[in-house]
């Protein structure tokens, strides 16, 4: 969808009373998108019944919805609150996609108009809490990827600037950030690039953008005045997963600005992996790499895998050597 109109649009009847939602109407009106009236953003039975091979083909639609639950989400990761925003999903298709553990098929692109009513939320509890704290916006989605569609991270970072005690935060996997470096974020917003080897990108995080140029939009953030972390994440332990991401650690040391890497943090984040991931690229993605190694992992809760602990603990000692070696300045916000 990158750069292209979706192929289809599907709305939620009652949109149109809000901007956004004539906006974007209108917008693929004009485009001659073929726009389908729904009754329901989560409940869509035309495309809840296509077969799992059509997962691609999903991926180029678009939903247009109105978000019901705006309530903030006590978080101790990456944000103090996660902030239910104005997308879910993505037109990506990583092979791990941890939103296809919940949403299966059905993890294509939505887009809530609503946008007002998502920051009142962090306006009132900025007010209450009278004391700075970090909001998540991209909890479900990558707002950078959504930001080519509706300009919302934009609006939202300008909605930041203003709103006293309150830092918004967000990961991508994409760097398509230009429409960005010229905002008064007032140092408001930070951004975390999230990185993998250059061949895990290319072999199974299809659709997004190079780790090259991850890198030029991390360096273009900073100098453009943003707070800009590392996240890596899912750290994937495949065959010669040593080499691979010592290699990584090369090209991030060699293609990062020396201030970038004097100023940053990483998160570390290991691969879990659904037996719906499992069950969508075999249907829709043959021919693609298999990154299950059953005998490597253990259940984590209902039809979900994660590293071993034994096999975790020693890989993180790996990325803490790494990343003390490479980045000696950098903290580490958190592994898990």
């Amino acid at each position: 969808m990158i750069g292209l109109v979706p192929k289809k649009v599907y709305y939620e009847s009652g949109i149109e009373d809000y901007p956004m939602g004539r906006e974007l109407l209108d917008k693929y009106s004009r485009e001659k998108v073929e726009l389908i009236e729904i009754s329901n953003h989560n409940n869509i039975p035309e495309l809840r019944e296509l077969p799992d091979s059509e997962f691609v083909s999903m991926k180029k639609y678009l939903i247009l919805g109105i978000r019901k639950t705006t309530r903030l989400i006590p978080n101790d990761k990456s944000a103090d609150f996660i902030v239910p925003f104005t997308s879910s999903g993505c037109s990506a298709m990583c092979l791990y996609c941890y939103l296809v553990c919940t949403f299966f098929k059905n993890s294509y692109l939505r887009v809530f108009v609503n946008r007002e009513d998502m920051i009142e939320q962090v306006k009132k509890k900025a007010a209450k809490l009278g004391m700075e704290r970090v909001y998540e916006i991209g909890c479900n989605s990558d707002m950078v990827l959504e930001n080519l569609l509706t300009g919302n991270l934009r609006w939202a970072i300008e909605q930041f600037a203003q709103i006293e005690h309150a830092r918004c935060t967000f990961a991508t996997k994409f760097a398509d950030i230009d429409s960005l470096l010229d905002i008064e974020h007032n140092g408001h917003t930070q951004m975390r690039i999230s990185v993998n080897p250059a061949e895990i990108i290319r072999k199974a995080e299809i659709g997004t953008s190079a780790l090259a140029d991850r890198m030029k939009a991390a360096n273009k953030m900073f100098n453009a005045g943003y707070r800009v972390g590392i996240n890596i994440a899912p750290i994937m332990l495949l065959a010669g997963w040593e080499e691979l991401y010592h290699d990584m650690f090369e090209e991030l040391k060699n293609g990062l600005d020396d201030g970038l890497k004097r100023n940053t943090f990483f998160e570390l984040i290991f691969m879990t992996y659904g037996l719906a991931n499992e069950q969508i690229n075999k249907a829709a993605l043959p021919g693609t790499i298999d990154i299950f190694e059953k005998e490597k992992m253990k259940p984590k809760g209902r039809e979900k895998y994660c590293y071993k602990p034994e096999i975790s603990s020693e890989a993180a000692e790996f990325f803490i050597k790494r990343i003390t070696d490479y980045f000696p300045e950098a903290a580490i916000s958190y592994i898990v």
